[in-house]
C-alpha cells in the first residue's frame, strides 16, 4: 500500500510514531552519550537532564564511546529521537521545495512508469507524463541531468513508512513556458481564449495558457446583476476574456483579473443619450429586492424603481411583481456619469389624490380596512392609494383606549365618518365614535342617574352612569365626612355640571 501527500505536508521525521508533522516543530541539539541498554541508549541535555532514545542508528553500530557526542532531534511535546544524516538531507529537500526550488537531478534508471532520478544522493521517481519530453526509448534518458522539482511524496508502508519522493521535469518546463508568455502576452487588453476550470460564489477561475489561470470576477461576468456565476458559464465551457489587471507575485505565478462583459458593447452606449427625466420608458423586471425592482431596458441598462416608487398603494411591496414582468416606468432621474437610472411606476399612473375632493367630502361614511396600528391610532385603507387616519381618541366616546393593538387587527373591517381631507397634505382624518351621537349631549344639569362607582381617590369619586357608560366625578368636597363607597355600589346623584373639553359629568349625591 501506499500514501501519497503533497510536499507542503512532507516531514523527513513522519516515520516516527508520536513525532509532529510540523517541521516548524522539530528542534536539533548536539547531546552526550552516556551510556548503552537492551532497548537504546541514555544520553545527557544541555539543561542537565538526562533521555532515552529507545533505537539505534540503522545505518551503523552503535560504537559510541561515553562522553562521545550524539545528534538527535524531538518536538514540541519533548519526543526524542536519534538524527542521522538521510533525516538531515530530506530535511534540507523539503525545505527548499516548499519555498518553490527547483534541483538538478541525474536519471538513474529506468521504472515501468516512469524513470528514477537521484537528487543530493536521495532516489526520486519521475512519473512518464512528469518528463516533459520524448526520446526513442526509456534507456536513453539514462545520464541526462534534468532540473525539476519535488511535487509530491509518496510513503511506502511495506517498506518501513520510507519516502519516495516524486519530481518533475515538465512543471519546470511550464513553468517556463508560462514566464515567457507573462512578459510577452500578460497585458492590459490582451484578449485569450480560455476554458473554465472553476466556479466559486465570488467569480469564475478561467485557464488562458497552460498551468496559467486567471479570475473573472462576479461583476465582470456580465453587464447585468449576477447573482449566481453558474447562470452565466459551466466548467468546462471555452470562452474569450480580456485581461484587467495582472500582479506580479514575489513568488509564484501572477494574479490575473479577467474580464467577460468588457468583450460586449456596454449598454450605456447605447443608451439614447436623447433620453430626459420625465420621458416614459418600457422594460422587462430582471431583479427583485426588498427594497425595489430592477427594469432592463430594450438597450441593456437598467434601472432602479425604488419600493416607494412602485404605485400609489403603499400597501404594492417589490414581490407583488413577477421576474420577467413588462411594465412602464416613468424616469425621474438619470446619472450619466455614474451610470444610475431611476424610474417609477407608480408616477405612470394617475395620483389618487388628485380628485379625493370629487369623490369624498366630509361627513361621509365609509367602510375602511385597518392596514397599520399604532398606540396613536389605526391607518385605515379608503381606497386603492388611499389611506386615513382614525386618532384613538376617535375610537369612542366613553373609553380611553391606550392601546389600540389590542382591540383591532390588520385587516378587520371598520366603519368610519371623515372629518377632514387635506389634499395637499395628502391627509384624510377619520372618526368611529362619530357615527353615534355623543352621550354627554343626551344628558342635561339636574337630570337624576343612577351612576355605578368605579374608584374612590383623595379628590373625589370617578363613576360611570349606569345607562350608558358615560365617565362622571363626584368632588371631595360633595360626600359628607366619613361616607365611602366600595367599587360597584350604585348611587343616585343629580347632574350639577356637563364638561365636555374634560369628557366628564359632575354629580352630586342624593
Amino acid at each position: 500500500m501506499q500514501n501519497k501527500i503533497n510536499i507542503e505536508h512532507a516531514n523527513p521525521f513522519i516515520g516516527c510514531e508520536k513525532i509532529s508533522y510540523s517541521v516548524n516543530d522539530i528542534k536539533r541539539i548536539r547531546s552526550t552519550f552516556e551510556c548503552k541498554t537492551e532497548n537504546g541508549m541514555i544520553v545527557s541535555l544541555s539543561n542537565k537532564d538526562s533521555a532515552f532514545i529507545n533505537c539505534f542508528p540503522t545505518d551503523e553500530p552503535p560504537l559510541y564511546k561515553e562522553g562521545g557526542a550524539v545528534n538527535i532531534i524531538f518536538d514540541k511535546d519533548q519526543n526524542i529521537y536519534f538524527d542521522n544524516a538521510k533525516d538531515q538531507i530530506l530535511f534540507d529537500l523539503f525545505s527548499k521545495a516548499k519555498l518553490g526550488s527547483t534541483f538538478i537531478g541525474e536519471v538513474t534508471g529506468v521504472a515501468n512508469q516512469g524513470l528514477l532520478v537521484k537528487i543530493c544522493n536521495i532516489h526520486c521517481f519521475m512519473p512518464k507524463n512528469q518528463i516533459g519530453y520524448e526520446k526513442e526509448s526509456s534507456q536513453s534518458y539514462i545520464g541526462d541531468s534534468l532540473e525539476v522539482k519535488l511535487i509530491s511524496i509518496k510513503i511506502k508502508e511495506k517498506e518501513g513508512n520510507r519516502f519516495l519522493p516524486i519530481v518533475s521535469h515538465k512543471v519546470v518546463l511550464d513553468e517556463a513556458i508560462t514566464k515567457r508568455n507573462c512578459s510577452k502576452d500578460l497585458q492590459i487588453g490582451a484578449i485569450f481564449h480560455g476554458t473554465v476550470k472553476n466556479i466559486s460564489s465570488y467569480g469564475v477561475f478561467v485557464t488562458i495558457l497552460p498551468g496559467l489561470d486567471g479570475l473573472i470576477h462576479i461583476t465582470d461576468l456580465s453587464w447585468e446583476r449576477v447573482s449566481n456565476p453558474e447562470d452565466i458559464v459551466v466548467i468546462g465551457q471555452t470562452l474569450d476574456v480580456v485581461i484587467l489587471d495582472v500582479k506580479n507575485n514575489k513568488v509564484g505565478k501572477p494574479r490575473i483579473s479577467l474580464g467577460l462583459k468588457q468583450l460586449t458593447q456596454k449598454p450605456w452606449t447605447k443608451f439614447n443619450k436623447n433620453t430626459m427625466v420625465g420621458d416614459t420608458v418600457s422594460g422587462t423586471i430582471c431583479n427583485i429586492k426588498d427594497f425595489g425592482v430592477f427594469i432592463m431596458l430594450e438597450c441593456g441598462v437598467q434601472g432602479l424603481v425604488h419600493k416607494t416608487e412602485l404605485s400609489w398603494d403603499i400597501q404594492i411591496k417589490p414581490h407583488d411583481y413577477q421576474i420577467g414582468q413588462v411594465v412602464h416606468a416613468k424616469i425621474i432621474n438619470i446619472d450619466w456619469e455614474k451610470e444610475k437610472l431611476l424610474l417609477s411606476i407608480k408616477q405612470t399612473q394617475q395620483d389618487p389624490w388628485m380628485d379625493i375632493i370629487d369623490k369624498y367630502a366630509v361627513g361621509d361614511i365609509i367602510d375602511t380596512i385597518v392596514t397599520n396600528i399604532k398606540n396613536f391610532g389605526l391607518f385605515v385603507r379608503v381606497d386603492q392609494g388611499i389611506e386615513g387616519l382614525i386618532h384613538v381618541s376617535e375610537l369612542s366616546w366613553t373609553d380611553k383606549i391606550q392601546k389600540p393593538q389590542l382591540i383591532y387587527n390588520n385587516g378587520d373591517s371598520i366603519k368610519a365618518i371623515i372629518i377632514n381631507i387635506d389634499k395637499d397634505k395628502r391627509s384624510l382624518e377619520l372618526s368611529h365614535k362619530r357615527l353615534q351621537m355623543d352621550p354627554l349631549e343626551k344628558h342635561q344639569i339636574g337630570e337624576l342617574v343612577n351612576a355605578i362607582v368605579e374608584e374612590t381617590v383623595k379628590k373625589g369619586i370617578h363613576l360611570k352612569l349606569e345607562n350608558d357608560d358615560s365617565p362622571a366625578f363626584i368632588p371631595a368636597h360633595s360626600i359628607s365626612y366619613g361616607e365611602s363607597f366600595s367599587a360597584g355600589t350604585i348611587l343616585n346623584c343629580v347632574i350639577k355640571d356637563i364638561n365636555t373639553d374634560k369628557r366628564k359629568i359632575i354629580l352630586a349625591i342624593l
